[in-house]
């Protein structure tokens, strides 16, 4: 597999140093939720392998053992919690929901 189509195993940038959760909401209305360890690497590169893989047509996991290949055309959207400090260019920071629509769950 790909390094860049990985984000999930080698690339965050996270604020947490210890663990970063992550929610892929699918189009079917499931979400796939895990936790990473928050390393230097992934700190240092989460902007690029973010926008890479989001530019490809599939997301790999490694989760509990097994690989999980997710097509990109499947997810709706993304969470990262806590949010990376490294951001590309297409992300607007600090913002603060105004209406429930976008806000976030809590799982």
């Amino acid at each position: 597999m790909d390094k860049f189509h990985n984000l999930f195993q080698k690339g965050e940038n996270m604020q947490n140093p210890s663990e970063v959760t992550i929610t892929i909401h699918l189009l079917s209305g499931d979400p796939i939720v895990f936790n990473i360890e928050a390393t230097e690497d992934r700190q240092r590169n989460a902007g690029t392998r973010i926008e890479r893989s989001m530019n490809a047509s599939y997301i790999g996991v490694e989760l509990d053992g097994k690989l999980v290949i997710i097509p990109t055309n499947n997810i709706q959207k993304v969470e990262i919690s806590p949010a990376p400090t490294s951001m590309i260019s297409h992300i607007v920071k600090g913002a603060k929901s105004a209406s429930s629509t976008f806000a976030t769950t809590r799982v």
